[in-house]
């Protein structure tokens, strides 16, 4: 069980409640105050429109009764029909504006004195205007002598000074409503804006402890759970590792079962590809002469190519005896048998590894991957190299007792029965990679004479010395053994017909240049024939191409001897 971790006490958590209360107490009372504030604007805005409509209708009530007085006096000077039709029709709407003034104003009392006055003083007025217009139509001169001595101008004067008045008043109570109303949307703005910032106050106060409380529950929780992670990562590299521990232990017992290194290397490879599977690479093996790593295995994707053959100085993990480690440009120097880095930032990771035992080179784990191994996936692989390197060791030396039985005692060269084990060997691998393969027949002339003449010993020295030669001017990856009695056979792989030409030549030059010294006499030099075969597509077969060396080496012979005969090009002109 995980241990329980001990929880602080908050001294704020008694205060949470009633500071939400209070917040929804005032949150709840700014909106009272809102909608109370909302309403009374709207009121005052009603009380404004007022105020305008009745300022409104005292403009229209005086202009109204100036229109009667105007088309009245352009009547009784005119006597135009149209003028008194537009007196007539402007009356009603005099009358009907100072009814409506009356009307509005009934909310005010004094105000509404003053529009009663001012509507008895329209009445008024239009009386007297009606007296002229009516004595203008009896007499007109007497209404000429009325209108310069009617009190219209004091009539009209006292009417425009009562409106005037009731302006003033008007425009005064109208700037009171709007003093008033920015009164009350100013004291509704600091109440709303305090309720809601003591309110925001308390909120944030409020949900500041429950961060606090819920942060620690969070890294409680946190913590809980990446202890719940790191013991069931724990777990799970245990069991990896004991499975890990398990299938060395099988491979290492496998590994004795093994009867040649192909399968020891295949195994590995089967064994890294299963373990390890996102890596990928090759395994590699030297060859006795130590001057070439061939690929054996090949596991997994390669994220870095290696190459197929490499010489051990293009390695350094081969030069130095240690584990080599590159990733991207970065870090140690790069081995010359790996494909050139991309450059930048390049994440791709190369391993390569040294199997080595008794403080000699044995061969070459090459892996490389996207992301750089872990230290347990490095510590598998160098124990792996370990037994692999052991393994090696036990197979080789099992290899060099069998090779042993396949060495002519006499010569030093191959016999007969590891040549018919190597050539079909060699010669799939041509023809896998699509590369020539040669094979030379080569007969020592006149050896049966030779060995008559001076005697059996005398022949094996010259056998022992054609075998000497043959061994110092075939390469390493030529096979030269000796196929029966004088004939000796030479395979020549990824060797074309021109190039096996030449070195035909140039084992028959040498031979033909060479004497040997036996009981203190010197006898030579010795000629022979050769008989060359090269293999042209993919379906020869090794007794083919014996049998195409061997006819060109009895036709050599026939020709005359102490010459080379292409039998490929024999069979061509046949």
């Amino acid at each position: 069980m995980l241990p329980s971790q001990p929880t602080r006490p908050q001294p704020y958590r008694a205060y949470r409640l009633p500071a939400f209360l209070l917040s929804a107490m005032l949150l709840a009372a700014v909106g009272v105050a809102t909608v109370w504030g909302l309403r009374e604007f709207a009121s005052s805005s009603q009380w404004v429109e007022h105020s305008y409509q009745v300022l409104g209708e005292i403009e229209a009530t005086v202009a109204a009764t100036r229109t009667v007085e105007s088309s009245a006096r352009g009547y009784r000077l005119t006597d135009r029909s149209t003028l008194h039709a537009e007196y007539l029709t402007s009356i009603p709407g005099a009358l009907s504006s100072a009814g409506r003034l009356v009307a509005l104003t009934a909310d005010n009392p004094p105000q509404n004195h003053l529009a009663r006055d001012l509507e008895r003083k329209v009445r008024a007025r239009l009386t007297e205007i009606d007296r002229l217009v009516e004595l203008h139509s009896r007499d007109p001169a007497q209404a000429r002598i009325d209108a310069q001595t009617s009190k219209g101008y004091e009539q009209m004067r006292e009417l425009t000074a009562l409106a005037q008045v009731m302006r003033e008043r008007e425009r005064a109570l109208l700037a009171a409503r709007h003093a008033r109303s920015e009164h009350r949307a100013s004291l509704l703005t600091a109440l709303v804006v305090l309720g809601i910032g003591l309110a925001m106050v308390l909120l944030a106060l409020l949900m500041y402890s429950l961060w606090r409380e819920n942060r620690r529950s969070r890294e409680l929780e946190r913590e809980t759970r990446q202890a719940l992670i790191d013991l069931e990562a724990s777990a799970s590299e245990r069991h990896l590792l004991t499975e890990r521990h398990r299938s060395l232990s099988h491979y290492a017992g496998l590994l004795q079962s093994c009867q040649n290194l192909q399968e020891a290397m295949d195994m590995t490879a089967h064994l890294i590809a299963d373990l390890i599977p996102s890596i990928g690479g090759r395994c590699y093996i030297l060859r006795a002469s130590q001057n070439l790593a061939e690929t054996a295995a090949r596991f997994g994707e390669e994220k870095i190519v290696s190459a197929d053959l490499l010489h051990p100085n293009d390695c350094w993990a081969l030069r130095r005896g240690q584990l080599q480690q590159v990733q991207g440009d970065r870090g140690a120097v790069r081995c010359n048998h790996l494909e050139p880095a991309r450059g930048g930032d390049d994440p791709r990771w190369n391993l390569c590894v040294p199997l080595m035992a008794q403080n000699t080179s044995l061969g070459l784990l090459c892996l490389s991957g996207e992301q750089p191994p872990q230290d347990a996936d490095l510590l598998l692989i160098q124990s792996i190299a370990e037994q692999l390197s052991q393994a090696i060791v036990n197979l080789q030396l099992r290899e060099t007792l069998r090779v042993q039985s396949l060495r002519d005692p006499l010569t030093g060269l191959f016999n007969r029965r590891y040549l018919e084990e190597n050539l079909q060997r060699e010669l799939l691998r041509c023809q896998r990679r699509k590369l020539p393969l040669s094979v030379l027949m080569l007969d020592i002339d006149h050896f049966k004479r030779f060995n008559d003449t001076h005697g059996h010993a005398a022949g094996d020295a010259l056998l022992a010395r054609v075998g000497q030669v043959l061994h110092d001017l075939v390469r390493n990856e030529d096979i030269a053994c000796r196929y029966g009695g004088e004939e000796f056979t030479i395979v020549l792989p990824e060797t074309d017909a021109a190039t096996a030409l030449k070195r035909a030549e140039q084992i028959r030059a040498a031979i033909g240049s060479t004497t040997i010294l036996h009981l203190r006499q010197t006898f030579g030099p010795a000629t022979c024939s050769i008989g060359l075969a090269t293999s042209q597509d993919d379906r020869e077969t090794p007794q083919q191409l014996l049998q195409i060396a061997d006819a060109a080496l009895y036709r050599a012979k026939g020709e005359g001897r102490d010459r080379v005969v292409d039998g490929n090009r024999a069979l061509a002109t046949a």
